[in-house]
């Protein structure tokens, strides 16, 4: 059976993975149909939120967009999933937070041009200019950009805890798998509720 966590409110740190209108409620602009393993990651997001911002654990937003010619997209093949796709772009409702976890003032947000919240970006000087001990990874999609940045955090020696329930993929299957068989392989793996009572 894992151990318990302890965790300390401030030196920890949630980072949020694209949790915008295009990809946790699957739509540019409302109204949403807005898939139910989603809708359960946001609720569970919610309750995590609220938690952190009452005892000072600071919140770190991560979304991705992208140029209006998609130039700035991914460019390696992959038999699933390749290509750049339709891209999101700046300053549309595709690519803002959702509403229910609206980032606040002395939040972070950060754009991300691959999948690994490190990527390309400044995650790694916010934590140590935080003084982070831990991080703790939820979002969309589990074994992209969720997987990803667990494997940058070991790769750094940062510790990391995935939030089980506040990730999911396209394929819940695929979701179950990386959850159960992989992360726990590179890091700590636990539900909502095991990190709000580590964190009280």
């Amino acid at each position: 059976m894992p151990e318990a966590l302890k965790l300390n409110p401030k030196t920890t740190a949630v980072i949020l993975i694209d949790m915008i209108n295009a990809v946790a409620k699957g739509g540019n602009e409302p109204p949403y149909d807005i898939p139910a393993n989603r809708q359960e990651v946001i609720d569970n997001f919610v309750r995590l939120v609220a938690h952190c911002r009452q005892v000072g654990t600071p919140l770190i937003y991560i979304t991705t967009y992208r140029r209006p010619d998609n130039a700035d997209a991914p460019k390696t093949a992959a038999d699933v999933g390749g290509g750049g796709g339709v891209p999101m772009l700046e300053g549309t409702p595709a690519v803002e937070v959702i509403d229910e976890l609206a980032p606040q003032p002395g939040d972070y947000v950060v754009v991300k041009p691959r999948f690994s919240a490190y990527y390309g970006t400044n995650v790694e000087g916010i934590l140590k200019s935080l003084g982070t001990e831990t991080i703790l990874v939820g979002g969309i999609s589990t074994q992209r950009s969720v997987e990803g940045t667990a494997r940058d955090a070991k790769n750094r020696d940062t510790q990391c805890v995935v939030v089980s329930d506040c990730c999911t993929a396209g394929e819940i299957d695929v979701h179950e798998m990386t959850i159960n068989h992989v992360l726990p392989l590179l890091v700590r793996v636990r539900n909502t509720d095991e990190v709000i009572a580590a964190l009280s």
